[in-house]
């Protein structure tokens, strides 16, 4: 993009007659109406799933009579059809229909409910929060409504103590309706949080109020099983009238332990190191997790490549008295699990399979996926972009299956969001980067208008070529740190050097300061054990069994809760509806050529 008022420098292209200065106002009149063209966001190929406008009946409601209270009835249908509407077409279009309602037909409140969320999706958050402050509520219903609001604004926000707060909030004012919060979820909500924000919050806290107590039996629960039965004897009466304790950490407490675990890992053939790295990582996690020799379960190792298949060495594992499995590896030998009708004992898996979103099924309850999928990765980079208020995002990604694959992972999350991609761009041998990258900040573009104006006028404009102006964030989906360096000079020299960029670990190179400091300023996320004291043996192999080794004991904890089951070396540990184990790893940001948690 460029100047829109540009001056022409040079000779002078007419005479001085009254003739020539209306010649010369309408060949300029016309450069500036060129000019302005650049100031208009090129086309995005995104692709969309949008409905039609036929979908969004308006609202069923009957008009407020004279003698309701137009300014403090709040009416959730109306809420959840213009939710509908900002979902499936985007914010702007659900303004739109709000402002096209009949007058009357929702009251000022209902309005100002409304406007606020769509607020929040447009990314003024200040403002969102303003309008919300205003709106007035009568009964638990619409109470509960606002709180709710209140949480999940907190939650996106990345203040999860506030949210869990909120939560708990909502619990004592009774409200039992189709969308009331539970227990577990103020649990989960303070799991979301860091360790640093529970103790924060415990500092300011009244020591023996309930409050208190729930952050008290959170931070127990990181520190382990001895923790939390601690806590249990010196909370005999639960906070707020509990029966039990949330997120199935009573079934946690009482889950019997494995005797006998066996682990099936390809321990010979290509991907032998591979294997034996795991291996070292659940023997010394056994050890960690089962101090106790008594306690501890005898380790039967089975190599799957000897076996032939997974079903094969599972079967041996049954053969050989196990009562739990832990693996396979690969993709290929998950998926062979996942095809049995039953499995008598549970597995714990090192992969996710071909029906990674599979609904959940017996065998798939029988079955949890542990891996260091980089697809988690990028939903996190979704949740880190829209925390800071971003909504329109540049997403680079490469022309490949991982491209394809951490690209499908964003969009989803950043939709479930509420957010729309705003561009993508698409790196491939075919074209370089640098005009890839010049072609979607509309560089090219701005350059090519330049030079068609310099020559029809046959002189040089004073004017600066510019990049469009309906981005605020870039998510730099590359799967090397020499790609993620190649890239991003070139968002400088095309003026996005101040747009913040996100990025996936995969850019970053620990032992790789100087190279590094090409990256400085770039948000990414790391695994927790990449910021141990102790890095020796951290690798991410290592790292994954040790988590498998950890999350035996939290198995059948699994089915009772979606929050965080532990917090592990490769990031907190939950399960999703599909049998998968989520990781959310630690923000990070490049400084002086090195990672720095955020």
């Amino acid at each position: 993009m460029i100047d829109p008022t540009p001056t022409v420098t040079g000779r002078p292209l007419h005479d001085g007659t009254f003739s020539g200065r209306l010649h010369k106002w309408a060949l300029s009149s016309l450069v500036c109406l060129h000019l302005a063209a650049c100031t208009t966001a090129p086309s995005v190929d995104v692709p969309s799933t949008k409905g039609a406008i036929s979908d969004y009946p308006i609202p069923t409601q009957r008009k407020v009579d004279a003698g309701d209270t137009p300014d403090t009835r709040l009416d959730h249908e109306a809420v959840l059809w213009a939710q509908k509407i900002a979902a499936e077409r985007g914010w702007l279009f659900a303004l739109a229909e709000l402002e096209a309602l009949e007058e009357g037909l929702i009251s000022a409140n209902t309005e100002r409910f409304i406007r606020s969320q769509l607020l929040w999706l447009k990314g003024d958050t200040t403002a969102a929060n303003t309008q919300l402050s205003e709106v007035v509520v009568s009964g638990k219903e619409e109470l509960d409504l606002l709180l709710a609001e209140r949480q999940r604004r907190a939650f996106e926000a990345g203040e999860a103590v506030a949210s869990a707060k909120i939560a708990l909030e909502r619990l004592q004012l009774g409200y039992e309706g189709d969308n009331a919060t539970t227990y577990s979820a103020v649990f989960d909500l303070l799991s979301a949080a860091s360790e640093q924000q529970i103790a924060a919050e415990l500092r300011k806290t009244e020591p023996n109020s309930d409050w208190a107590a729930w952050l008290s039996l959170n931070r127990a629960y990181r520190k382990g099983r001895d923790e939390v039965m601690s806590w249990r004897q010196s909370h005999p009466i639960l906070p707020n009238g509990l029966l039990s304790l949330p997120s199935g950490l009573q079934t946690w407490l009482e889950s019997d332990l494995p005797s006998r675990v066996a682990v099936l890992l390809p321990l010979s053939g290509r991907l032998k190191d591979a294997g034996e790295g795991v291996l070292e990582g659940i023997t010394e996690g056994l050890y960690a997790s089962y101090r106790d020799s008594a306690l501890r379960p005898q380790l039967i190792t089975i190599d799957t490549e000897a076996a032939g298949s997974g079903n094969a060495a599972y079967l041996a594992a049954l053969e050989r008295g196990a009562d739990f499995v832990v693996g396979p590896l690969t993709k290929e030998r998950v998926t062979e699990l996942q095809s049995a009708e039953t499995l008598p004992i549970p597995v714990l898996a090192l992969n996710r399979g071909a029906t990674v979103d599979a609904v959940a099924t017996p065998t798939v309850k029988q079955l949890l996926s542990l891996s260091l999928a980089p697809e988690d990765e990028a939903i996190q980079l979704a949740s880190m972009v829209w925390q800071e208020g971003l909504r329109k995002p540049l997403v680079i990604m490469p022309e490949s299956a991982w491209g394809n694959r951490m690209y499908g992972a964003f969009s989803r999350a950043w939709e479930s969001l509420g957010g729309d991609v705003r561009a993508l761009t698409i790196l491939s041998d075919e074209v370089t980067d640098n005009e890839t990258v010049a072609t979607s900040l509309a560089t090219l573009q701005s350059e090519s208008r330049i030079k068609e104006v310099e020559k029809a006028f046959e002189a040089p404009v004073d004017a600066q070529t510019r990049r469009r102006t309906d981005l605020d964030a870039v998510i730099l989906l590359v799967p090397t740190p020499q790609m993620a360096r190649e890239i991003r000079p070139l968002l400088r020299f095309h003026y996005a050097g101040k747009l913040p960029v996100y990025a996936p670990s995969t850019i970053y190179q620990p032992e790789s300061g100087i190279a590094n400091r090409d990256l400085n300023g770039i948000r990414f996320v790391l695994t927790p054990n990449a910021f141990a004291a102790d890095r020796k043996d951290s690798t991410q192999l290592h790292a994954l069994g040790l988590d498998a080794a950890a999350f035996i004991d939290h198995f059948y904890q699994a089915e009772q809760t979606r929050g965080t089951l532990l917090f592990g070396a490769t990031g907190d540990l939950s399960a999703d509806n599909a049998g998968n184990i989520r990781r959310r790893l630690k923000p990070a940001i490049i400084a002086r050529g090195k990672a720095r948690a955020i």
